[in-house]
């Protein structure tokens, strides 16, 4: 569809009464950003087709309604922070804002709205490959962790603990485990703020459905603190520094 098609499907969707709380206000305010946004092809060609850029372009629009002055979308963005009752989130960053809003804007406020106004699912599945991209990097170099510790060690020392909590230090990073209801928690810090945890089932040593539970800390430092446990693990290993008995509780 063009960009003016578009338009009219968002104020019509805004008006329908949305069940979910911000997707009123933001498609009335992606409506506004469209209106004001010249795309050089839309105007040139008559067959030129907005849908393969609206992840871009709606992502753009997310960065404008986060960090613009001009009073139109302030006004926007006090409207849809008080819908939501959070900040308007960081959809590039991970780690800059709260993942759980910034989970709800990718999922609720883009996702499921360009679904129903676009009457496609596809959407949906483009808006999250795009915008959780960092989120996946972070899992995957998570489960290069699991690969190369857990499994590789960690687990049966873990497992062979009578303590709930333990820690270690690796290079710069220290390690924290804790185990609580049937439940195992990995925090990976450097300072006491900065830091990211993921948490698994206990007693599993293959930990595949282990995910993101809190990150304090950017994306790049995150991948830092994961990998720096990875780097030294073998070390740690055969210098005996990361035997059970000598572990600190949590």
């Amino acid at each position: 569809m063009h960009k003016k098609e578009l338009i009219v499907k968002l104020l019509s969707f805004s008006e329908s009464n949305p069940q979910w709380r911000g997707q009123a206000t933001f498609a009335r305010y992606l409506a506004v950003f469209l209106e004001s946004l010249d795309i050089p092809a839309d105007s040139i060609y008559d067959f030129w087709r907005i849908e393969p850029y609206l992840t871009d372009i709606c992502v753009d629009a997310f960065e404008q309604l986060r960090t613009s002055t001009k009073p139109v979308i302030v006004d926007f963005r006090k409207r849809y922070e008080e819908e939501t009752e959070h900040p308007v989130p960081n959809l590039l960053d991970l780690g800059e804002s709260d993942i759980l809003h910034q989970g709800h804007a990718v999922q609720v406020t883009l996702g499921f709205m360009l679904a129903n106004v676009l009457d496609s699912e596809y959407i949906g599945r483009d808006i999250d490959a795009y915008c959780n991209a960092q989120k996946y990097v972070l899992q995957q170099t998570f489960d290069k962790f699991l690969c190369h510790v857990y499994r590789n060690g960690m687990f049966d020392i873990i497992k062979d603990c009578d303590e709930r909590g333990m820690s270690a230090k690796f290079g710069n990073t220290t390690l924290r485990t804790y185990i609580m209801a049937g439940r195992i928690m990995f925090t990976f810090a450097r300072k006491e703020d900065d830091q990211v945890t993921f948490i698994a089932e206990d007693g599993d040593p293959l930990c595949y459905s282990a995910g993101l539970q809190s990150l304090n800390v950017n994306f790049r430092s995150a991948l830092d603190l994961i990998e720096d446990v990875i780097k030294h693990w073998p070390k740690v290993q055969k210098s005996g520094a990361f035997k059970a008995k000598e572990l600190a509780i949590c």
